[in-house]
């Protein structure tokens, strides 16, 4: 994905959000008090209709731009025609329902990768919004669990911390970034050394794929230190260009949990 395309998505989406708080309401119910459990259940939300339809129709406007007219001509008669729709769609993406993806894709012929950038971009502005809020309850530096401590997702995106070589796991959909130890894996809570490797690419040592023979799952990995420009560091811009990684590592064999389960 280029540059200019992600700009483009994260210009509008900043919009959206700006203007979602707004409207925004916190419901306690919604929140969890149980010590060791995420604090909220993002399929509990339920969105604005009126804001979400704005919002996407810029979104597939964007795509139209970058990726041809058939994809946003698709999406569009998708949402007429009723087969699309769009909370279902984002809370669907939430939880990897894939055999909802691949029912879709075939009734809209759009690809369900990119419904679920669809519905990924779809939700995050709202779930962000939910994520500072919640986040500041939360001791971000002792969670030491794989999973995003806001919303349940398993991390999507790790890092090395510039100052200290720290690992931090990243959360796409709500953007909460929290501390995890070095030789373990994130999703199946393996410490044996022998089944924990990682591979990188000469051309850009700075990116990694952490990956556990255990459970062969694997987590792209950023070692800021490596970076020619540490301080420009977007998790969410490094994990949309790094997708060349995600197909070396199933090449392998390996999968990427953070789009297969829900906590």
């Amino acid at each position: 994905m280029t540059d200019t395309f992600l700009n483009e998505i994260e210009k509008i989406k900043a919009e959206a959000k700006k203007s979602y708080r707004n409207i925004m309401k916190i419901i306690p119910s919604n929140i969890s008090t149980i010590k060791n459990k995420h604090q909220i259940d993002l399929n509990r939300i339920e969105m604005d209709r009126l804001w979400l339809e704005n919002y996407a129709e810029k979104v597939i406007l964007v795509l139209k731009e970058f990726t041809g007219e058939s994809v946003a001509e698709n999406l569009q008669d998708g949402l007429r025609k009723k087969y699309v729709h769009l909370e279902v769609l984002v809370k669907k993406v939430y939880n990897s329902d894939w055999n909802y993806l691949d029912n879709l894709a075939k009734k809209t012929g759009v690809e369900k990768e990119e419904l679920y950038f669809l519905g990924l971009e779809l939700g995050k502005p709202v779930y962000e919004l939910y994520a500072e809020v919640l986040k500041d309850k939360l001791d971000l530096d002792n969670w030491g669990k794989g999973f995003c401590p806001v919303c349940g997702s398993p991390a999507a995106l790790s890092y090395l911390r510039k100052e200290d070589g720290k690992r931090i796991l990243w959360c796409q959909f709500c953007e909460t970034q929290w501390s995890f130890m070095r030789l373990k894996c994130p999703f199946c809570s393996n410490e044996d050394q022998k089944s924990l490797r990682y591979f990188f690419t000469e051309e850009k040592d700075f990116y990694r794929v952490d990956v556990c023979d255990k459970c062969k799952s694997y987590i792209k990995t950023i070692d800021q230190r490596k970076m020619p420009h540490p301080n420009e560091l977007s998790l969410y811009r490094e994990s949309m260009q790094t997708l060349f990684l995600d197909l070396l590592a199933e090449r392998d064999g390996y999968s990427s949990l953070s789009v297969q389960k829900r906590v």
